[in-house]
């Protein structure tokens, strides 16, 4: 099922047809974003950006400047420069699970989920289902479906250390 846009300038669009669900708004800068975070490991000229997302030239540049400063992407060569995404930025990884998130949300799925497991197994090194939180305002942790355990209340700057199991069903 695919839903449209409620609201805003892109109300009755599809979401798939507006970066990241139009929650960043149809920007070119949100647009070229989309485009890089869709495929990390390849590398992109400015017309080759032009040409995914229908922007002009001066915007494509001033967008790849934007992320260029925050470190999102990397630039080589001079008069023809090719871009790249620099996947060790937390800003990609955030970006990424940003995308995950609006799809799951249109189709109920899982797949921040499961890049976020991947995160913590690969990156953190958590292993066996460890996982250490750190607050910075009061929250309240509770089970997920399938997860077992308890409610907790977690105050403001304190770390917070559990442990999920998968419930299994007997």
């Amino acid at each position: 099922m695919v839903r449209a846009l409620q609201t805003g300038k892109n109300a009755g669009k599809e979401w798939s047809d507006v970066p990241y669900g139009g929650l960043l708004g149809d920007t070119v800068l949100a647009r070229v974003m989309e485009e890089l975070i869709a495929d990390p490991h390849s590398f992109y000229r400015s017309k080759d950006l032009e040409e995914l997302t229908g922007c002009t030239s001066p915007s494509i540049r001033e967008a790849l400047k934007t992320l260029r400063e925050y470190g999102l992407v990397t630039s080589s060569g001079d008069k023809h420069p090719v871009h790249s995404v620099n996947i060790h930025c937390k800003t990609f990884i955030a970006l990424t699970l940003l995308a995950y998130a609006v799809l799951d949300d249109q189709d109920d799925g899982d797949c921040m989920d499961t890049a976020i497991r991947h995160y913590c197994e690969t990156t953190l090194n958590i292993d066996q289902g460890f996982c250490t939180t750190a607050v910075s305002a009061p929250y309240r942790i509770s089970d997920q479906a399938r997860m077992t355990g308890s409610a907790h209340d977690v105050s403001a700057n304190e770390t917070y250390l559990c442990q999920h199991t998968l419930a299994t069903e007997g």
